[in-house]
């Protein structure tokens, strides 16, 4: 049984109510128009109890902005939706495309630094956060009392001679629900080991970041990027209001987790009484990066989980550190985004980061 707007409610009181579930509930395919986002194929999702997002399904269905009740919870960087064709990834012009919103996926040959690696130019962030899906789905459909939203296809990256790794993604949220859930499966269909660095781009932005947020990260051991992060490492959960000229800084986690392996980590404003959370399997995702940018006109939080740091395949290399899939081997994740309504639901995040710590 499914609470919808203050009342609880099975399928059938609920369709007494309504004439068509899209009243309530719809995955709206679009596509953009004008601009540098001419041409994006994207899927407008809506529960039917206040959660909207939108997956770009020109850009490995990622999600390019959700929000709760009207209210916008993610980051959208000054390049706005770039279409793929425009996207340019050589040196730092990545900047100019880079997509942030909710999530954007990075990987899965490189995460991070840009560098050459066996002949083959490896981008900064990877070459997956511009790869369109293929084989995409979009089905509603009742589950017992639920109503269920699913969104899936698969994006692959692969070359002649070298990688041929597959990731399929399904997106799944309900009525009732204030998450969504991307479950990913990440198969090397070739016949070669191949390596592998796979990070989520998760990005929180105002009003949710605001000088009255705070970061909550079950961390047992913190490490910073470079010189200018390890001077501001201890006060790496302190969020601020816009700062002009500030720098990045960029934390890489050790979390504490359960027992199953699941953790996970949250930006809450106590004023609004709203919090952003996500939680995930960190067998899967042992890492979890902090990018910290409270600069004015880039002010954005990133919440990360990743199977590496960010200074690039050539880094991780070096250090012994770089993730490899066997032949027809998978990798499966599941990361859930959800938004936490009210001091019951952030204090119930609090104890569950308690039991952690």
């Amino acid at each position: 049984m499914a609470e919808v707007y203050g009342k609880q409610l099975d399928r059938k009181e609920l369709l007494k109510r309504v004439g068509h579930m899209s009243q309530l509930a719809s995955i709206q395919p679009f596509t953009y128009t004008g601009g540098k986002a001419e041409g994006v194929k994207a899927h407008q999702v809506a529960n039917g109890t206040g959660l909207e997002f939108t997956v770009l399904e020109s850009k490995c269905l990622d999600i390019i902005s959700m929000k709760y009740k009207g209210m916008n919870l993610n980051f959208l960087p000054k390049s706005g939706i770039v279409a793929p064709g425009l996207a340019d990834m050589n040196g730092t012009e990545f900047m100019r495309s880079i997509s942030g919103g909710m999530l954007y996926t990075c990987g899965l040959r490189n995460v991070g630094t840009a560098a050459v690696d066996n002949g083959l130019n490896q981008v900064f962030h990877g070459n997956l956060k511009n790869t369109p899906a293929e084989k995409v789905s979009a089905t509603t459909e009742w589950v017992g009392d639920d109503y269920v939203l699913k969104l899936s296809g698969e994006m692959r990256e692969a070359a002649i001679f070298n990688e041929n790794l597959v990731l399929k993604r399904t997106i799944t949220t309900q009525t009732s629900a204030k998450s969504l859930l991307v479950h990913d499966v990440v198969e090397n269909q070739g016949f070669e080991e191949q390596s592998l660095m796979l990070l989520y781009h998760v990005n929180v932005g105002y009003p949710i970041l605001d000088d009255e947020a705070r970061l909550l990260i079950p961390t047992s051991r913190t490490v910073a990027r470079d010189p200018l992060s390890q001077e501001g490492i201890d006060a790496y959960a302190q969020l601020s209001a816009p700062i002009d000229g500030y720098t990045e800084q960029v934390f890489k986690h050790e979390t504490v987790n359960q027992r199953d392996g699941k953790t996970g980590a949250a930006v809450i404003n106590d004023r609004l009484g709203i919090g952003v959370y996500i939680k995930y399997n960190a067998d899967a995702l042992p890492n979890l990066i902090e990018w910290k940018s409270m600069r004015s006109g880039d002010y954005a939080l990133g919440i990360m989980p990743s199977t590496c740091f960010v200074m690039g395949r050539t880094y991780e290399k070096e250090h012994g550190t770089l993730k490899t899939i066997a032949p027809f081997a998978t990798l499966e994740v599941e990361l859930e985004i959800g938004v936490l309504d009210g001091a019951q639901e952030i204090a119930d995040f609090e104890a569950f980061m308690r039991e952690l710590l």
